[in-house]
């Protein structure tokens, strides 16, 4: 057996207890309703893969709940409505199937075990030093991302509430899940285009400036919140909950003002020429970088 697969077989062990004990919380919970039920699974299930981070050291154990966890919110709120699905909350299951494998296969992929921390929690380590273990690790990379995801989840729960009341599609919802598919395909030809270019320059140099990435620099985070965006368009569509707008606006923030600006500081710690793409390609928006070319800008 590889260290890779006693690796991943970890994580499978962490995971099946968390979502276990997150699926025992409910029964103690009957009495609240379904959205608070499903809070507070998520909450007890990011405690446990919090624990097993701290007791192997590595933060990472974090890195997959952010698509393994959202598919079974999804299947909480369809196990509430007896397993009845409508046509628009099939599109939505669909949707989300097809992101989350997408991710979570993406991440089995790359990561290499163990042993293997993401550089921005070795980073987030140094900075914050005794403080990294409640700021950093709870607060940070395991609390914070939790709170996010379910926040962009709680469209889901409203779509499949009001189904019974759903006697069509809207275009709404067909619209909400073609943003979401366009999303995750979009996150599929930047990777692949990504990837390529990895495998071109094994040395890290240079700067990819091809397909996707000539028109965004973070076209892979472009897609992940186009999906998201897609999921509030779903959960809308029927209930007029437009206060959850403020979830994909969250998202959004996240990766504008704190993943992405994470990563481009490294990168110009080797890659100062980075510099000058950073001036010719937008930071997130592929259609502000056509706008400013169209305009001669």
């Amino acid at each position: 057996m590889t260290t890779k697969t006693k690796g991943l077989l970890t994580v499978l062990f962490a995971y099946t207890i968390a979502i276990g004990l997150g699926y025992l919380s409910i029964s103690y919970t009957l009495h609240l309703g379904d959205m608070l039920q499903v809070f507070i699974a998520d909450i007890i299930a990011t405690f446990v893969i919090y624990g097993f981070s701290v007791a192997y050291k590595n933060s990472s154990f974090y890195d997959p709940y952010w698509s393994v966890i959202p598919p079974f919110i999804l299947l909480f709120w369809v196990w509430k409505q007896d397993f009845v699905l409508s046509g628009t909350s099939s599109l939505l299951i669909y949707a989300m199937l097809f992101w989350s494998i997408r991710l979570t296969t993406n991440w089995m992929k790359t990561w290499e075990g163990l042993h293997h921390e993401d550089w921005r929690y070795i980073d987030m380590r140094k900075n914050l030093g005794s403080s990294f273990e409640f700021l950093g690790n709870f607060g940070g990379i395991h609390f914070f991302p939790t709170l996010i995801v379910f926040f962009c989840c709680m469209p889901m729960g409203a779509t499949l509430s009001l189904q019974e009341v759903m006697p069509y599609t809207s275009i709404q919802a067909h619209a909400g899940f073609l943003i979401c598919i366009l999303g995750v395909l979009y996150e599929i030809i930047s990777d692949a285009q990504l990837h390529r270019f990895r495998k071109n320059n094994p040395h890290q140099k240079g700067i990819i400036e091809t397909g996707l990435w000539n028109y965004s620099r973070h076209p892979n985070y472009y897609g992940e919140i186009l999906f998201w965006w897609g999921i509030f368009l779903f959960g809308n569509a029927f209930t007029g909950m437009t206060y959850l707008i403020l979830a994909p606006i969250a998202m959004t923030l996240m990766f504008w003002y704190a993943s992405i600006p994470w990563i481009e500081i490294k990168i110009l710690r080797t890659r100062p020429a980075y510099k000058d793409y950073q001036k010719r390609v937008h930071i997130l928006f592929p259609e502000i970088t056509i706008l400013k070319r169209l305009i001669g800008k």
